[in-house]
């Protein structure tokens, strides 16, 4: 139980308003169905160059959101941050792409619909291990519900870069294609 939560319901227990199966109840609704409270939640995708642990700026991330018909391309700013916010209130979605953005369809600071999961392609080979036919062109699919509640990061085989998660955000160590790789593509 939250601090929050945890006052409020010494605060009602001295009144006498709970009883029994009513707490439970209470926290029920204060907390909502799955843990999360879901207000307008920032989701933050930080792209880290895994060999030299600076920040990859100036390039763009690509966001798969179940109920779109297309991923978001979103840019990093100086930081290596691609930020979007959720919501529960379809009214005030906004994925407006601006053209010259990280192409056709890239979206400063959207705002989307809550999805169960969120896909990711960042450009990049993800600096984790992976098959031998793997493809750099591959997405990474990703909970959510763990990304808002711990935060994800994901391993490091370029170097020796590390991070710690974050509730809310995705660190992703990540290189750039070698030449052999840009011309496999």
């Amino acid at each position: 139980m939250s601090l929050i939560t945890g006052a409020i319901y010494r605060k009602f227990s001295k009144l006498g308003l709970f009883h029994g199966s009513s707490i439970i109840l209470f926290i029920f609704l204060i907390s909502g169905p799955s843990g999360i409270v879901l207000r307008a939640q920032t989701i933050r995708i930080r792209l880290v160059n895994g060999r030299n642990g600076r920040p990859m700026v100036n390039t763009c991330v690509n966001v798969g959101i179940e109920h779109l018909d297309h991923m978001l391309e979103i840019p990093t700013d100086k930081d290596g941050i691609a930020s979007f916010r959720l919501t529960d209130n379809a009214a005030e979605t906004d994925v407006q792409s601006q053209k010259g953005i990280c192409g056709d369809w890239g979206v400063i600071h959207p705002v989307v619909k809550y999805s169960e999961f969120i896909s990711i392609n960042a450009g990049y080979v993800l600096c984790e291990p992976h098959p031998p036919d793997y493809s750099w062109l591959a997405t990474k699919k990703l909970s959510t519900k763990e990304v808002l509640q711990s935060g994800i990061v994901t391993e490091n085989t370029c170097g020796k870069a590390k991070a710690s998660p974050k509730p809310g955000e995705i660190t992703l160590f990540v290189r750039p294609l070698t030449l052999w790789e840009k011309l496999k593509s």
